[in-house]
Protein backbone atom coordinates (compact mmCIF):
# COMPACT_ATOMS: atom_id res chain seq x y z
CA UNK A 1 0.00 0.00 0.00
CA UNK A 2 0.88 3.86 -0.41
CA UNK A 3 -0.60 6.51 0.62
CA UNK A 4 -3.04 6.79 3.99
CA UNK A 5 -5.64 9.41 4.05
CA UNK A 6 -4.92 12.49 4.71
CA UNK A 7 -1.77 12.48 2.06
CA UNK A 8 0.25 10.66 4.72
CA UNK A 9 2.52 7.84 2.77
CA UNK A 10 1.75 4.37 4.47
CA UNK A 11 4.50 2.74 6.40
CA UNK A 12 7.12 0.74 4.50
CA UNK A 13 11.09 0.75 4.56
CA UNK A 14 14.52 1.32 3.29
CA UNK A 15 17.23 -1.14 2.69
CA UNK A 16 16.43 -5.18 2.68
CA UNK A 17 16.63 -6.89 6.15
CA UNK A 18 19.05 -9.36 7.03
CA UNK A 19 17.93 -13.04 6.24
CA UNK A 20 17.48 -15.47 3.41
CA UNK A 21 16.04 -14.50 0.65
CA UNK A 22 12.25 -15.92 0.07
CA UNK A 23 12.05 -19.23 -0.92
CA UNK A 24 12.05 -20.70 -4.33
CA UNK A 25 8.23 -20.07 -5.20
CA UNK A 26 6.01 -23.03 -6.19
CA UNK A 27 5.15 -24.16 -9.81
CA UNK A 28 2.59 -22.15 -11.28
CA UNK A 29 -0.15 -22.93 -13.16
CA UNK A 30 -0.90 -23.27 -16.40
CA UNK A 31 -2.90 -20.09 -17.52
CA UNK A 32 -6.47 -21.38 -18.29
CA UNK A 33 -6.98 -18.55 -21.33
CA UNK A 34 -4.43 -17.22 -23.35
CA UNK A 35 -2.48 -14.05 -21.62
CA UNK A 36 -4.00 -10.63 -22.91
CA UNK A 37 -0.43 -9.00 -21.97
CA UNK A 38 1.11 -10.49 -25.27
CA UNK A 39 4.08 -12.16 -22.91
CA UNK A 40 3.44 -15.28 -21.43
CA UNK A 41 6.66 -15.93 -19.96
CA UNK A 42 7.02 -12.72 -18.01
CA UNK A 43 3.45 -13.58 -16.51
CA UNK A 44 3.93 -16.79 -15.37
CA UNK A 45 6.75 -15.90 -13.36
CA UNK A 46 5.04 -13.17 -12.11
CA UNK A 47 1.89 -15.48 -10.85
CA UNK A 48 5.06 -17.93 -9.75
CA UNK A 49 6.03 -15.54 -7.67
CA UNK A 50 2.49 -14.04 -6.66
CA UNK A 51 1.62 -17.52 -4.97
CA UNK A 52 4.48 -17.35 -2.50
CA UNK A 53 3.51 -14.04 -1.81
CA UNK A 54 -0.30 -15.19 -0.81
CA UNK A 55 1.61 -18.16 1.31
CA UNK A 56 3.57 -15.60 3.63
CA UNK A 57 0.38 -13.30 3.52
CA UNK A 58 -2.99 -13.47 1.63
CA UNK A 59 -3.80 -9.95 2.05
CA UNK A 60 -0.69 -8.60 0.41
CA UNK A 61 -1.61 -10.80 -2.89
CA UNK A 62 -4.72 -10.08 -3.10
CA UNK A 63 -4.03 -6.08 -2.44
CA UNK A 64 -1.22 -6.73 -5.46
CA UNK A 65 -3.44 -8.08 -7.75
CA UNK A 66 -5.83 -5.06 -7.29
CA UNK A 67 -3.06 -2.75 -8.15
CA UNK A 68 -2.13 -4.21 -11.16
CA UNK A 69 -5.73 -4.06 -12.55
CA UNK A 70 -5.62 -0.97 -12.14
CA UNK A 71 -2.94 -0.24 -13.34
CA UNK A 72 -4.00 -2.10 -16.50
CA UNK A 73 -7.25 -0.21 -16.82
CA UNK A 74 -4.61 3.28 -16.42
CA UNK A 75 -2.54 1.89 -19.57
CA UNK A 76 -6.03 0.64 -21.65
CA UNK A 77 -7.43 4.25 -21.42
CA UNK A 78 -4.19 5.73 -22.48
CA UNK A 79 -1.82 3.46 -24.31
CA UNK A 80 1.49 4.22 -24.93
CA UNK A 81 1.73 6.55 -21.25
CA UNK A 82 2.62 4.00 -18.58
CA UNK A 83 4.19 1.45 -21.10
CA UNK A 84 3.81 -2.28 -22.42
CA UNK A 85 0.67 -4.27 -20.80
CA UNK A 86 2.89 -7.03 -19.96
CA UNK A 87 5.22 -4.43 -17.84
CA UNK A 88 2.60 -2.93 -16.54
CA UNK A 89 0.71 -6.10 -15.11
CA UNK A 90 3.99 -7.43 -13.99
CA UNK A 91 5.08 -4.34 -12.01
CA UNK A 92 1.70 -4.19 -10.30
CA UNK A 93 1.47 -7.76 -9.05
CA UNK A 94 5.45 -7.66 -7.92
CA UNK A 95 5.57 -3.96 -6.66
CA UNK A 96 5.21 -5.26 -2.67
CA UNK A 97 7.56 -8.63 -3.44
CA UNK A 98 9.95 -7.26 -0.72
CA UNK A 99 6.91 -8.01 1.65
CA UNK A 100 8.02 -11.79 1.78
CA UNK A 101 10.48 -10.36 4.17
CA UNK A 102 8.25 -8.65 6.87
CA UNK A 103 6.99 -11.05 9.29
CA UNK A 104 3.22 -11.08 9.37
CA UNK A 105 2.38 -9.72 13.01
CA UNK A 106 4.44 -6.36 11.67
CA UNK A 107 2.42 -6.38 8.32
CA UNK A 108 -1.32 -6.82 10.41
CA UNK A 109 -0.59 -5.23 13.25
CA UNK A 110 -3.77 -3.11 13.94
CA UNK A 111 -1.80 -0.53 16.32
CA UNK A 112 1.25 2.10 15.74
CA UNK A 113 4.46 0.41 14.44
CA UNK A 114 7.38 1.10 16.44
CA UNK A 115 10.54 2.88 14.96
CA UNK A 116 12.36 -0.43 14.25
CA UNK A 117 9.33 -2.10 12.86
CA UNK A 118 8.55 0.95 10.45
CA UNK A 119 12.25 0.46 9.43
CA UNK A 120 11.44 -3.16 8.53
CA UNK A 121 8.50 -1.95 6.71
CA UNK A 122 10.26 0.56 5.02
CA UNK A 123 12.73 -2.12 3.09
CA UNK A 124 10.26 -4.04 1.49
CA UNK A 125 10.93 -1.91 -1.09
CA UNK A 126 14.77 -1.97 -1.45
CA UNK A 127 14.45 -6.09 -0.93
CA UNK A 128 12.21 -6.64 -3.42
CA UNK A 129 13.67 -4.68 -6.09
CA UNK A 130 17.02 -6.54 -5.04
CA UNK A 131 15.13 -10.09 -5.05
CA UNK A 132 13.47 -8.98 -8.78
CA UNK A 133 16.77 -8.10 -9.97
CA UNK A 134 18.26 -11.12 -9.03
CA UNK A 135 15.45 -13.54 -10.78
CA UNK A 136 16.37 -10.83 -13.88
CA UNK A 137 12.96 -9.29 -14.03
CA UNK A 138 12.90 -6.41 -16.20
CA UNK A 139 14.58 -3.22 -15.38
CA UNK A 140 10.86 -0.74 -15.39
CA UNK A 141 9.87 -3.92 -12.87
CA UNK A 142 12.51 -3.59 -10.74
CA UNK A 143 12.13 0.31 -10.88
CA UNK A 144 8.90 0.26 -9.66
CA UNK A 145 9.10 -2.31 -7.02
CA UNK A 146 12.36 -0.12 -5.77
CA UNK A 147 10.28 3.68 -6.55
CA UNK A 148 6.37 3.06 -5.77
CA UNK A 149 6.87 5.03 -2.14
CA UNK A 150 8.82 7.71 -3.64
CA UNK A 151 6.69 11.31 -3.87
CA UNK A 152 6.81 12.87 -6.75
CA UNK A 153 8.31 16.77 -4.88
CA UNK A 154 10.45 13.84 -3.45
CA UNK A 155 10.62 13.22 0.44
CA UNK A 156 9.91 9.18 -0.22
CA UNK A 157 11.87 6.41 -0.33
CA UNK A 158 14.03 4.40 -0.35
CA UNK A 159 16.21 7.36 -1.86
CA UNK A 160 13.93 10.16 -1.99
CA UNK A 161 14.37 11.25 -5.65
CA UNK A 162 11.76 13.03 -6.99
CA UNK A 163 9.66 13.79 -10.29
CA UNK A 164 10.85 12.86 -13.89
CA UNK A 165 13.90 10.77 -12.17
CA UNK A 166 10.61 8.58 -11.12
CA UNK A 167 9.67 6.09 -14.16
CA UNK A 168 6.02 6.67 -15.17
CA UNK A 169 5.36 2.60 -14.55
CA UNK A 170 6.35 3.45 -10.87
CA UNK A 171 4.54 6.91 -11.09
CA UNK A 172 1.27 4.81 -12.07
CA UNK A 173 2.34 2.92 -9.37
CA UNK A 174 2.06 4.84 -6.52
CA UNK A 175 -1.08 6.64 -7.76
CA UNK A 176 -3.00 3.12 -8.29
CA UNK A 177 -1.08 1.47 -4.70
CA UNK A 178 -2.63 4.20 -2.72
CA UNK A 179 -5.91 4.25 -4.22
CA UNK A 180 -5.78 0.68 -3.82
CA UNK A 181 -4.98 0.82 -0.40
CA UNK A 182 -7.44 3.45 0.90
CA UNK A 183 -10.85 1.57 -0.39
CA UNK A 184 -10.12 -2.25 -0.15
CA UNK A 185 -10.92 -4.73 2.80
CA UNK A 186 -9.08 -5.65 5.73
CA UNK A 187 -6.80 -2.45 6.46
CA UNK A 188 -7.34 -3.06 10.42
CA UNK A 189 -5.27 -0.22 11.54
CA UNK A 190 -7.93 2.28 9.66
CA UNK A 191 -11.09 2.35 7.70
CA UNK A 192 -12.01 2.28 4.22
CA UNK A 193 -13.01 4.85 2.36
CA UNK A 194 -15.68 5.12 -0.46
CA UNK A 195 -14.18 5.45 -4.03
CA UNK A 196 -15.30 9.66 -4.08
CA UNK A 197 -13.27 9.65 -0.38
CA UNK A 198 -10.39 8.19 -2.09
CA UNK A 199 -10.47 10.44 -5.46
CA UNK A 200 -10.36 13.21 -3.28
CA UNK A 201 -7.88 12.28 -1.94
CA UNK A 202 -5.64 11.45 -4.85
CA UNK A 203 -6.46 14.50 -6.06
CA UNK A 204 -5.86 16.71 -2.92
CA UNK A 205 -2.11 14.83 -3.31
CA UNK A 206 -1.81 15.23 -6.71
CA UNK A 207 1.53 17.56 -7.14
CA UNK A 208 3.25 16.50 -4.18
CA UNK A 209 2.81 12.71 -3.78
CA UNK A 210 1.47 11.85 -6.67
CA UNK A 211 2.79 12.68 -10.57
CA UNK A 212 0.02 15.12 -11.84
CA UNK A 213 -0.61 13.08 -15.30
CA UNK A 214 -0.92 9.97 -13.20
CA UNK A 215 -3.31 11.39 -10.41
CA UNK A 216 -5.31 12.96 -13.02
CA UNK A 217 -6.00 9.78 -15.24
CA UNK A 218 -7.34 8.10 -11.99
CA UNK A 219 -9.40 10.87 -11.10
CA UNK A 220 -10.91 12.32 -14.09
CA UNK A 221 -10.20 9.30 -16.54
CA UNK A 222 -11.11 6.41 -14.16
CA UNK A 223 -13.07 7.79 -11.43
CA UNK A 224 -16.40 7.38 -13.28
CA UNK A 225 -15.81 3.85 -14.10
CA UNK A 226 -14.80 2.70 -10.69
CA UNK A 227 -17.86 4.41 -9.11
CA UNK A 228 -20.03 2.72 -12.23
CA UNK A 229 -18.42 -0.52 -12.49
CA UNK A 230 -17.02 -1.86 -8.82
CA UNK A 231 -20.24 -0.15 -7.25
CA UNK A 232 -18.07 0.75 -4.64
CA UNK A 233 -19.75 3.83 -3.43
CA UNK A 234 -21.89 2.36 -0.81
CA UNK A 235 -20.90 2.19 2.71
CA UNK A 236 -18.24 0.66 3.91
CA UNK A 237 -19.40 -3.09 4.64
CA UNK A 238 -22.69 -2.53 2.04
CA UNK A 239 -20.21 -2.61 -1.22
CA UNK A 240 -21.38 -5.30 -3.98
CA UNK A 241 -19.74 -5.57 -6.82
CA UNK A 242 -21.44 -5.94 -10.14
CA UNK A 243 -21.07 -8.40 -12.52
CA UNK A 244 -20.24 -8.46 -15.95
CA UNK A 245 -17.14 -7.68 -18.29
CA UNK A 246 -16.04 -4.11 -17.20
CA UNK A 247 -12.91 -2.68 -17.69
CA UNK A 248 -11.84 -2.46 -14.18
CA UNK A 249 -13.18 -5.71 -12.73
CA UNK A 250 -10.18 -7.90 -11.39
CA UNK A 251 -11.51 -10.87 -12.82
CA UNK A 252 -10.25 -10.10 -16.38
CA UNK A 253 -6.61 -11.09 -14.99
CA UNK A 254 -7.67 -13.65 -12.44
CA UNK A 255 -9.61 -15.56 -16.23
CA UNK A 256 -6.30 -14.45 -17.88
CA UNK A 257 -3.58 -15.54 -15.67
CA UNK A 258 -5.16 -18.36 -13.51
CA UNK A 259 -5.31 -16.18 -10.33
CA UNK A 260 -7.38 -16.45 -7.29
CA UNK A 261 -10.35 -14.67 -6.96
CA UNK A 262 -9.79 -11.33 -5.29
CA UNK A 263 -13.03 -9.51 -4.10
CA UNK A 264 -12.57 -5.83 -4.02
Amino acid sequence: MSAAPTGASQPERETPPPGPHPARPAAARAAPHPDPTGDGSLSRQSVRLLATIREHHPPTADHSIRVATVMLAMAEHRPGVIGDPALVVSAGLMHDLGKLFVPTAVLDAARRLTREEMEIIRAHSAGGAQTLAALRFPPQVIATALDHHERWQGGGYPSGKAGDSIIPLARAACVADSFVAMIEPGRAYRPRLTVAEALAEVEACSGTQFAPTFARLLVEGLGPAFRQELGLDAAPGQWRPRAGQGLLLSHRLENALGLPPCPW
